[in-house]
């Protein structure tokens, strides 16, 4: 057999055990540009279906005896062109989420390619570990280090990199890896230059160029051609591209007033992923602006325009510009995403947003630079603070809702002074006020959470186009706030639905601001299909308005959307992504593991009875486990790149140490038994005793601690579910059964996905644990010790 050496070995592990966990990452933040971000989560049930058909690939090699130096090279050559083949799909395949076939094959086409690289990558990993002349603890070592180096690998790469960039990049190194490692003569090493230099080539070449590897349709929807953006620029949060300057009417505003003046101001859109705009005006003095106060949005700063005013979300600096027109004295910005911050910084010579001495931006997440703040603020405002991810993927990536909870309002109205106002915009509908009630039900429980008792004397409410802006005061409105209030109505034409002193024409929002208590809230949306509930940290689902029984009425659920638009139509478009995606995903697993399963299938010594109920539960477990730790991690951490990115490093890394550990910790059949009944209870109370505590904790402390906490906790998780699947294959009587093994836990891992994400949204997060916790109760009861076998051989 041709051997690889040592080094050779480490290096390669190393290498593709990177390059496997980064690829993840980097095709997650590439697929939420070119559709909602519901699909990102995809990749992790692709990469376990990957991974799986890989280890059964090497595994086959193994016991064929195939030569390990040559059979590396061309996985290595696999894993580059399979990179390569992912970005071109990727990039030039328009994804929607029609009820049509032709969406149906374009994310199944997606989907395929996407699981290429990802078999390639487990093939090398698995073969490396099983015939690698290596120690194997020294082997286990590099792999899950390089993996924990994998997952951070794009927070570097993205900036200098876009994504698919940086996707192409990862397979030239593969290439050249490819041809080191085949034996002198061997054919794969020509191909390895061939797709290496051309690779490097396109990576390095096409950076800041229109006509390389730039995602063709965006959200599905084709990307502007010939159009030179002012500013580009990607980020481990968002794809920034901000359009060219030109003049645009007044009532280009984002809930324009009837009476707005004619006329025209020069200004840029810029996007987020592809779709969220926010606007870049030119300026060289404030009151150039004052067209601003024409934007219902900005009606805060009528009631209160002087002393400090501050905003979550700068965007494109509009809010700041408003502020500063109205007469504040400084300005407080709080922005997470830096590729806006370097936009600002990019325009500064027609936009000098960034440079007045009366600005302060800082980066990071809202909530938790307010958190550490002790300033307060006449005004704390938040627009539209939304990517729009949110709106159509609803609860499967809630990029901003950790702004919409009740532990969040807490925060805001602390900062607010006393007599200071907390402003929110959302989107409105005239005819079926869903997401303006969900604001509303946010306002009331947040305001009885501070002991109000009448929470419609702190309220104001007033809508101009299809938005609608909330006013909140931690205390009462007074008489000359109500009479500004009606002067704004009367003089900008805005509609006023509620104030402190009249009654409330629409039925729903009358009944929130009557409801005394949370089951109160969460009742009176039942009978119109919608969820009034108040989002917490545990269920952070702002953005989902549909009631979860929709979820079991998917036609009732559709017809509702047609007769609504905007967010209800979002939240059905997101509930059958997810059924098409479940179809696609499934159908994805038959092609990878299908060969598998038909040929364990006529194994005599295969696994039975509850040996495939232990390995299936085990998949499954992990999964919803592993969701919902990144979809509570989130909360924590401010964005659900951070949470995966934190998720995969800390439970890749565990879950080999577990795996390790698992003979010497497992000795006995009974003890997978207690061990499994023990990470039951483990994943129920966690939630409670550890992520509630840990996000309270670490809110006011600097980044690392918060970061430093998170990687903790999901490393003990991974630690403790790594130890059982080795424990399985121990017990199978003949190692032949070990495909059939992975098979099925790959398999039920997709399943595991997609019931983590239905169940979070229906229930809460901590229900999702409680789900995984069931499941590896499961796992014990069909634990080895109940298998009947003999001792494996």
């Amino acid at each position: 057999m041709q051997t690889v050496s040592r080094g050779l070995s480490l290096a390669v592990l190393a290498l593709v055990s990177a390059t496997t966990v980064a690829a993840e990452v980097l095709l997650t933040r590439a697929l939420s540009v070119t559709t909602w971000y519901g699909l990102a989560f995809v990749v992790l049930s692709l990469a376990m279906l990957g991974l799986t058909r890989g280890s059964l690939d090497a595994d086959a090699a193994s016991r064929a005896r195939e030569p390990l130096a040559p059979w590396i090279a061309r996985r290595l050559l696999a894993l580059a062109l399979g990179l390569a083949l992912t970005v071109a799909v990727v990039v030039s395949v328009p994804l929607t989420f029609s009820l049509n076939l032709s969406s149906v094959a374009a994310l199944l086409v997606v989907s395929a390619a996407a699981a290429v690289p990802l078999v390639a990558g487990g093939a090398i990993v698995a073969r490396l570990l099983a015939d690698a002349t290596v120690p194997t603890p020294v082997l286990y070592a590099v792999d899950l280090g390089a993996a924990a180096l994998g997952a951070l690998a794009p927070l570097v790469l993205l900036g200098p990199f876009g994504a698919p960039d940086a996707l192409i990049l990862l397979g030239s190194l593969c290439a050249a890896a490819a041809y080191v490692v085949a034996p002198p003569g061997d054919r794969t090493r020509a191909r390895a230059v061939a797709v290496g230099v051309a690779s490097l080539l396109v990576a390095l070449g096409s950076r800041g160029s229109d006509a390389g590897l730039v995602i063709r349709y965006p959200k599905g929807s084709p990307r502007p051609e010939r159009e030179v953006p002012t500013f580009e620029a990607w980020t481990p949060l968002a794809y920034v591209r901000l359009g060219p300057f030109r003049q645009v009417p007044h009532w280009h505003l984002w809930s324009p007033s009837p009476n707005t003046p004619p006329g025209m101001v020069e200004a840029a859109d810029a996007t987020l992923d592809g779709e969220a705009a926010t606007p870049v005006y030119a300026w060289r003095t404030a009151p150039q602006l004052n067209i601003l106060r024409f934007d219902a949005t900005t009606s805060a700063h009528v009631l209160r325009p002087t002393g400090n005013a501050c905003v979550i979300g700068v965007g494109g600096g509009r809010d700041l510009i408003a502020a500063l027109a109205v007469g504040h004295e400084h300005v407080y910005g709080a922005e997470i995403n830096p590729g806006i911050v370097a936009m600002l910084h990019a325009v500064r010579g027609r936009s000098p947003t960034i440079d007045d001495p009366r600005v302060t931006v800082r980066l990071g997440d809202g909530r938790a630079l307010f958190a550490r703040s002790r300033m307060h603020c006449s005004v704390l405002q938040a627009s539209l603070v939304d990517t729009w991810a949110a709106t159509s993927a609803g609860a499967f990536a809630h990029t901003e809702a950790t702004l919409y909870t009740r532990e969040a309002w807490s925060i805001f109205l602390r900062r607010v002074a006393p007599e200071g106002v907390l402003t929110f915009s959302r989107w409105y509908d005239p005819r079926r006020v869903s997401e303006t009630a969900r604001l509303v039900a946010l306002a009331v429980a947040s305001l009885h959470d501070r002991g109000v008792a009448r929470p419609r004397e702190h309220l104001a409410l007033l809508a101009a186009g299809n938005v609608a802006t909330i006013l909140v005061s931690p205390s009462p409105f007074s008489p000359a706030d109500v009479a500004a209030l009606h002067d704004l109505e009367t003089r900008l034409r805005f509609t006023l639905l509620i104030t402190p002193d009249r009654p409330v024409t629409e039925p729903l929002l009358d009944a929130i601001l009557n409801a005394r208590d949370d089951a109160a809230l969460a009742a009176v949306g039942r009978p119109l299909g919608l969820d009034t509930s108040a989002p917490t940290d545990e269920r952070p689902f702002f953005f989902q308005l549909l009631a979860p029984a929709a979820w079991l009425h998917p036609l009732v659920a559709l017809e509702l959307a047609r007769g609504s638009g905007g967010v209800i139509a979002g939240n059905a478009t997101a509930m059958f992504e997810l059924l098409a995606t479940f179809a696609v995903v499934l159908l994805v697993a038959g092609w990878l593991l299908g060969p598998a399963l038909a040929r364990s299938a006529r194994d005599p010594d295969r696994p039975h009875g509850r040996a495939l109920v232990y390995f299936g539960a085990l998949g499954a477990g992990y999964m919803t486990a592993e969701l919902a730790l990144v979809q509570r991690l989130h909360v924590v951490l401010g964005h659900p790149t951070y949470a995966l990115i934190v998720a995969l490093a800390g439970m890749l890394v565990a879950t080999g140490v577990g795996a390790l550990l698992s003979p010497r910790v497992l000795r006995t059949d009974r003890h997978v038994t207690a061990a499994a009944v023990f990470a039951a209870a483990v994943l129920v109370a966690l939630p409670y005793a550890v992520l509630r505590p840990l996000a309270r904790a670490t809110l006011e402390g600097a980044p690392a601690l918060r970061f430093g906490g998170a990687a903790a906790c999901a490393a003990a998780v991974g630690l403790l579910l790594g130890l059982f699947f080795p424990a399985g294959l121990r017990a199978l009587p003949k190692r032949e059964g070990a495909a059939l093994a992975l098979a099925v836990n790959g398999a039920t891992s997709v399943l595991g996905s997609v019931f983590a994400t239905t169940l979070s949204v229906w229930f809460g997060i901590p229900a999702t644990f409680a789900a995984a916790g069931a499941i590896y109760l499961i796992a014990a009861w069909a634990s080895p010790a109940r298998w009947n076998n003999p001792p494996a051989v």
